[in-house]
């Protein structure tokens, strides 16, 4: 008997996928477009704005283990229509505040709807759904999320512009809470669904079974996606906050500062559409190791002081593709490199310390800018970081295949 339509694996993936465009497109990227008519209005300092930002994330990543294991149980629907229903109160919230300690509050609030509602509970949900054919679900998820910022950021700019702030986040908060509603009540698996298994079930060993967390931090491959994944969160978050005033600095002219901020974005979408053509041909080996290859050299592009049109756009390629693929990455190595087992609660121990470097990176680079007087030795300690993270996937690599053998 055929599935009711909300209930097919290609209406799920579809759909859940637009959420994921919304929540990212509305939550996560239009952040720094308030940040200017806040300032003007409330007088708050860019580091005072920037700081609930950074709350927010760390709240995120401190989440991401319980919701992982709650997925796991299967609540998916029940936490992520909950969150996208707190984000929406929160940015109503938002909407009125003159209070710097509440605006902390309602970030802290916000940080932890994006642990809900974001990637890493999605591609938990979508591997219950899809079970071994999950490599070609994640890549069509992301695919479409790869448009987040560019529908997010002009729509919102274009609200601000023509009815202020404020209104606009009420606008913002209205669309969430029809993404609360008909995406993530009606379409989200509940506890009654049966998850699809990643590969045929075995029968348990006698004596204790331990939690597949427990047993994953015992795989040595888990530490070494730990090392991976923090050390791109923080290059990661410090290049996203700190590219404009870097280019900046060195006196780039601002229609060129935007067109290459602008380019990011589009290449992520095609890095994504590449790997979706040539998914049959390329190993998750193989592209964690196209992905931590380029993001040092990109970084010592900068580094090294390139200024000119071309050379930047060669780094908005080279930046954005690699940005774009380290996504999908993400979804692919956990049940590749560790196993199956707890696909949730394993991704959320991962994710974890990797948005607790994102929360710290813009500041972590902001203090060595004052240390240093310029973002030269900043970059160079960023692609620093970035061949840490790349040794740290490639013993995950070594690691994993000496287990399977």
């Amino acid at each position: 008997m055929a599935l009711p339509w909300r209930k097919r694996p290609s209406t799920i993936l579809w759909v859940l996928s637009v959420g994921q465009l919304i929540t990212w497109g509305l939550v996560y990227y239009t952040f720094p477009l308030f940040v200017v008519p806040m300032e003007k209005e409330l007088g708050w300092s860019r580091n005072e704005l920037f700081g609930a930002l950074s709350a927010g994330l760390l709240v995120a990543g401190l989440c991401s283990i319980p919701v992982g294991a709650w997925i796991d149980r299967g609540h998916a629907r029940l936490l992520m229509t909950g969150g996208s229903l707190l984000a929406a109160a929160m940015m109503v919230v938002w909407s009125y505040t003159n209070s710097l300690w509440a605006f902390y509050a309602l970030w802290i609030g916000l940080g932890a709807c994006q642990a809900v509602t974001l990637y890493e509970p999605a591609f938990a949900v979508i591997t219950r759904v899809y079970g071994p054919r999950f490599r070609g679900a994640i890549m069509v998820m992301t695919f479409v999320g790869g448009l987040a910022s560019t529908f997010g950021i002009p729509f919102t700019q274009l609200l601000i512009d023509r009815i202020g702030w404020r209104p606009t986040l009420m606008v913002l908060a209205a669309i969430i809470l029809c993404v609360a509603v008909f995406i993530h009540w009606m379409v989200v698996p509940g506890p009654k669904e049966e998850a699809v298994p990643i590969v045929p079930p075995v029968m348990p060993k006698s004596g204790a079974r331990k939690s597949p967390l427990a047993s994953a931090i015992r795989v040595p491959a888990f530490w070494g996606l730990v090392v991976a994944f923090a050390g791109y969160g923080l290059a990661f978050s410090a290049m996203s906050f700190h590219l404009i005033p870097l280019l900046a600095e060195r006196r780039v002219e601002t229609g060129v500062v935007m067109a290459i901020i602008a380019l990011i974005g589009p290449m992520q979408v095609v890095g994504r559409v590449l790997l979706m053509a040539g998914q049959r041909h390329i190993t998750t080996i193989q592209l964690g190791a196209l992905i931590y290859f380029a993001f040092p050299i990109s970084m010592a592009m900068l580094a090294a002081g390139i200024d000119d049109v071309y050379g930047l756009i060669l780094f908005a390629i080279v930046y954005g593709v690699a940005n774009g693929l380290v996504t999908i990455l993400r979804g692919m190595a956990v049940p590749e490199f560790i196993g199956p087992e707890g696909y949730g609660v394993v991704t959320g121990a991962l994710t974890m310390p990797t948005n607790v470097m994102r929360a710290v990176g813009p500041l972590t680079a902001a203090l060595a800018w004052s240390a240093f007087g310029g973002y030269t030795l900043v970059l160079w300690g960023l692609a620093g970081i970035m061949l840490v993270a790349a040794m740290g996937f490639a013993a995950a690599a070594i690691l994993s295949k000496r287990q399977a053998s």
